[in-house]
């Protein structure tokens, strides 16, 4: 993975008080997890706590809708494919969620249509039609006569926002997106878009291209880091090689401690961002924060020794600091980074971009 884009995807939700975006196969017990994590982050936000209930009914129900509307598509005989895209983030008041899945082209006319119909109603028609298709037999293949869609129209308040885009010669990829606020509006009145579809569409892009799993932006105060740890240690990473695994977890907490004691508090929160990225049988850890641009010099020096140093190096590092300590202007001995270079498949990188005359953003790559 490209370290440059770390910055992009931080700098693209620059305003975003909370972020979270997942590319990969969507199953019950993925989808449960992401649910829970973005649940976390909810109840972090006072403001957004309020909505907590209603976010996560609308997040079930987007995932149903992958799941409901969703193909899986044969690669050959032993392989198959089931791409889907999530991400939830907030702008100031309003939440949104985007979801997407690859669909048959030849069920995109009536799912077309579904969705304008949606569109067009006001609140009351709204809850006459799901009455009315609750009450009657006729339920489609995939579920239902756009029962999903309705609900999500009537929970939001909002118009739902879709794309579908192309996939290959037999499918599209199909998207989805509501927003949410504290005080909802009338289905009819005028609202200023904050986040287009087609921004989201772009993270997915970049998703693909850089083969991402994962991206989390958000506070990453130590108070902050746990929860999310958790989460990820028994759920995102629990289906991959128990060695693999624990590595990437030990990196994921030694990078993400990092940025809880070591990043530049900005509107009292440790803003950071981490991504996970995999690319055959490696795993691509990457986080970024702001830290003070006094304290580059120091942390680069720290850096380039870790980077340059063998295993063996890095191994005798981490007893002799063990043993003996090593005194830092910021109390630390610098463990964390011997860590991360000793589960590193190749030398860590790192980067410094330029964000003004009192911080810089410092990203962190790291394989495993």
């Amino acid at each position: 993975m490209d370290i440059n884009t770390t910055f992009w995807y931080f700098d693209k939700l620059r305003n975003d008080k909370l972020c979270l975006l997942y590319n990969g196969t969507f199953s019950d017990d993925v989808t449960e997890k992401l649910i829970s994590l973005s649940e976390y982050n909810i109840s972090s936000n006072a403001e957004l706590s309020k909505m907590k209930n209603k976010v996560s009914f609308l997040m079930a129900e987007c995932f149903q809708n992958i799941v409901r509307h969703g193909e899986t598509k044969t690669m050959d005989e032993n392989t198959f494919e089931n791409p889907g895209y999530f991400s939830t983030k907030n702008i100031d008041k309003t939440y949104f969620i985007t979801s997407g899945n690859i669909i048959d082209k030849r069920n995109i006319q009536t799912l077309e249509e579904q969705l304008k119909q949606v569109n067009e109603l006001d609140k009351d028609q709204l809850k006459e039609l799901y009455r009315r298709v609750i009450s009657t037999t006729d339920f489609s293949s995939k579920g239902g006569a756009g029962l999903g869609l309705i609900e999500m129209a009537r929970k939001s308040g909002r118009k739902i926002e879709f794309s579908f885009n192309e996939y290959d010669k037999d499918f599209s990829f199909f998207y989805s997106q509501i927003s949410l606020e504290p005080k909802n509006k009338e289905l009819n009145s005028v609202e200023e878009v904050k986040f287009p579809l087609i921004e989201s569409i772009d993270f997915h892009k970049k998703m693909n291209e850089q083969n991402i799993l994962l991206v989390q932006k958000g506070d990453f105060s130590q108070a902050s880091i746990l929860p999310v740890l958790k989460i990820i240690e028994q759920n995102l990473l629990s289906n991959k090689a128990a060695k693999q695994n624990k590595a990437v977890y030990h990196v994921l907490v030694e990078l993400l401690q990092n940025v809880g004691k070591h990043g530049l508090i900005v509107n009292n929160q440790r803003d950071g961002i981490f991504i996970i990225a995999q690319i055959d049988s490696t795993y691509t850890i990457t986080a970024g924060n702001y830290v003070e641009r006094t304290k580059v010099t120091g942390l680069e020096k720290k850096l380039k020794v870790v980077q340059k140093a063998t295993y063996d190096e890095l191994e005798e590092m981490y007893v002799d600091v063990l043993m003996n300590g090593e005194e830092s202007e910021d109390g630390g001995a610098g463990l964390g980074l011997i860590d991360i270079g000793k589960e590193s498949k190749t030398p860590i990188s790192y980067n410094f971009q330029e964000i003004d005359l009192e911080k810089v953003f410092l990203t962190i790559n790291v394989s495993v």
